[in-house]
């Protein structure tokens, strides 16, 4: 009985056994339930916090597309832009050409002067643009001009001798030059003979004569590409309409390096490619650009302009 006593005694706060085990099951309990609310608290918020997290990297990546496709547009726009500034160029070569039919048809004649592609030579060079002699650069036509030859007529008409002995005076960085074709390239110029011009110079090499390989193109060609706006380096395959720098990186990593490489390519593998470059590379239109780097790698230079000219962004029209 004593020990009864002492047991009943001893319990904490004095209260019987019965009642201290409820009172700290009451307390477990209780902690338990506020452990919970914590937790459920906490999962909650972090559940919160990680669903706004996903929020922000969706707005991410969707903010770095429409990045990418500004970027795209921007490069298109500037590329649009380049075309409109040759667009102008041609409208200005247009004018000097009806120009000139004007005035001389006014004296009782007609000029053509155009070559097979359509190109209007005569208005693109005139006739005091020596450079488009095959051998003539620069430094050559400021001589030949100071020494009176000022026109194609004039380089016509000169004789081999006396051009040899124009350069000899001039020093020996101008003995090296042949002038033995100048004379007959000047008089196919000046009577408008364009297609023999180009036919001649194919078989040249610095005015050389039985050097050329047949197949580059001529001098006349080139200038005349280069003064209509395009490019003369057939590893230019910005000059294709809708191949802005980023699709031409894209094209060159794949081995398309060149205009006829991009001719010989099918819209399938373009399309392809497009696809495996990534958003900002899916909305460009391929369906074109074999067809034009064939006329470029050809150097159908105006039958491209047109081409092009007929083109909305790169696609045919609907």
């Amino acid at each position: 009985m004593s020990m009864q006593i002492f047991l009943i005694q001893s319990t904490p706060f004095g209260l019987s056994c019965p009642w201290w085990w409820l009172f700290s099951l009451g307390a477990f309990l209780l902690g338990l339930l506020l452990g919970w609310w914590l937790w459920y608290e906490y999962k909650k918020r972090a559940d919160e916090l990680d669903k706004e997290v996903k929020g922000y990297q969706v707005k991410v990546v969707e903010m770095e597309k429409d990045y990418m496709s500004l970027k795209y547009q921007y490069d298109e726009i500037a590329k649009s832009d380049e075309k409109l500034k040759l667009a102008l160029r041609q409208c200005e070569a247009d004018k000097a050409v009806l120009q000139t039919k004007i005035d001389h048809m006014g004296e009782g004649g007609l000029i053509t002067g155009r070559g097979a592609e359509g190109i209007d030579y005569t208005a693109i060079f005139g006739q005091d643009h020596l450079q488009l002699i095959e051998g003539v650069g620069p430094k050559v036509e400021e001589l030949l001009k100071k020494s009176g030859l000022a026109t194609l007529s004039d380089v016509a008409t000169a004789g081999v001798d006396d051009l040899r002995e124009i350069l000899a005076s001039a020093g020996s960085n101008y003995r090296m030059h042949d002038p033995t074709t100048w004379p007959k390239q000047a008089l196919l110029a000046a009577e408008n003979h364009w297609d023999e011009l180009i036919a001649m110079q194919k078989t040249l090499d610095a005015g050389r004569n039985d050097t050329g390989d047949g197949d580059t193109p001529s001098k006349v060609e080139k200038l005349a590409a280069k003064l209509l706006g395009f490019s003369t380096n057939p590893e230019d395959l910005k000059i294709i309409e809708g191949v802005g720098p980023k699709i031409e990186q894209l094209l060159k990593a794949d081995g398309i390096n060149t205009w006829s490489d991009l001719a010989a390519a099918s819209v399938a593998h373009l399309k392809d490619l497009l696809e495996k470059g990534g958003d900002s590379f899916r909305m460009a239109d391929p369906s074109t650009w074999p067809k034009q780097a064939a006329l470029a790698a050809a150097g159908n230079w105006k039958e491209l302009s047109e081409y092009q000219e007929f083109l909305d962004g790169g696609k045919e029209p609907a």
